[in-house]
């Protein structure tokens, strides 16, 4: 008989972003082929046309697979908004075939959805959904927290975002001159802020020059730099993956992410993990991850001259840069590594009484 299956749905594998980034982790750790997993894209894309199409194909998928009665668990990536609408229907199907589902949500915009985005009674369907979830996975303690407070009666499991780690980090650089920024250019990701603290940050600093890679409105932020003079110390070189952003990563002095709202960022794992300082936001995740001082710098949101202060601290000093990016990686290898984070994840799925498919088991 052949092993029953995971479904996991999320978008597609040549999506840009975090949760894309997240699942071709799981695939390149071998989580595809040692369990008895089957991935569906949901979302490939914005024009309604694309995401039409492939959620379609997407229920129609798992409609079949429910009715050959082959599903063990529904594993299902969930951001906010009109995702988690999409997602929480493919967890109405789960439930109509008694088929249980995990959902995973990777959204730094949850409590902001529930709280503004929904009606008394789209609130009562969110919290079901929590509720009647065989487990709720979260990112951080404050995630826990959260969804704990929309529904209590949540099953939550907190399993990090995989980074792969480096055994060590390469030498300091000197002098430090490379600020780089990985994210999606969007405002809510404090892209702008981050424009508007260069000048401040070149007038101390004159060589420092500024990485934004990303995709979204890069013109608009193209746009800014050149009213504010500094378009000269700006780079957008796009959405970066795989070599590329391991390069940039290898190149970086300091990494920027002054987000107003955020899951658990990979750009900050990844640069932990390349030990390249942080200065981030106590948003979301962050705030579980990035200790001010310690692994990392903190700075409110929405505020770019201390962001420049933070910026040209860590620029100007060798000794604080050594410091944070030495705990950074020691803190990042031993609780957000693929290694780590696979056995969360494995760890789930025996729980709810899924085994390794026997064809692919190791021997011991």
């Amino acid at each position: 008989m052949r092993a029953r299956l995971i479904l996991m749905l999320g978008p597609s594998m040549n999506y840009p972003g975090g949760m894309t980034e997240v699942v071709r982790s799981y695939s390149a750790a071998g989580v595809f082929e040692l369990w008895p997993l089957r991935y569906i894209s949901t979302y490939a894309g914005r024009e309604f046309s694309t995401k039409l199409r492939l959620w379609l194909s997407a229920v129609c998928s798992v409609l079949i697979q429910l009715a050959r009665g082959r599903v063990a668990l529904i594993h299902v990536h969930s951001a906010a908004y009109g995702s988690f609408w999409r997602k929480s229907a493919l967890c109405t199907l789960a439930l109509a075939f008694r088929v249980p589902y995990v959902i995973h949500l990777h959204d730094g915009r949850l409590a902001d959805f529930y709280q503004r985005g929904c009606s008394r009674l789209a609130k009562s369907w969110v919290r079901a959904v929590l509720r009647k979830a065989a487990r709720v996975v979260v990112l951080s303690r404050h995630w826990h927290d959260e969804v704990s407070r929309i529904e209590p009666a949540a099953r939550t499991t907190i399993i990090g975002n995989p980074v792969p780690v480096p055994a060590s980090i390469a030498p300091l650089q000197r002098p430090a001159r490379t600020v780089s920024f990985l994210a999606w250019l969007h405002e809510d990701k404090g892209v702008l802020d981050l424009v508007r603290a260069i000048p401040i940050v070149l007038c101390a600093v004159p060589e420092a020059r500024f990485v934004l890679a990303g995709s979204g409105d890069a013109a608009s932020i193209a746009e800014l730099a050149r009213s504010l003079g500094v378009e000269h110390a700006l780079r957008l070189p796009g959405w970066v993956n795989g070599k590329d952003k391991d390069d940039l990563l290898r190149q970086s002095d300091v990494f920027v992410l002054p987000s107003y709202y955020e899951g658990l960022p990979l750009g900050v794992l990844e640069a932990m993990a390349h030990g390249v300082p942080v200065i981030a936001t106590p948003a979301g995740g962050i705030r579980d991850v990035i200790r001010d001082g310690v692994n990392g710098l903190l700075v409110e949101p929405g505020r770019p001259e201390a962001l420049a202060r933070a910026m040209v601290a860590l620029l100007e000093d060798d000794a604080l840069r050594s410091r944070l990016r030495e705990a950074a990686h020691s803190d990042v290898r031993k609780r957000y590594s693929t290694e780590v984070v696979i056995e969360d994840l494995e760890a789930l799925y025996r729980e709810l009484g899924i085994e390794v498919d026997s064809v692919n088991r190791p021997e011991k």
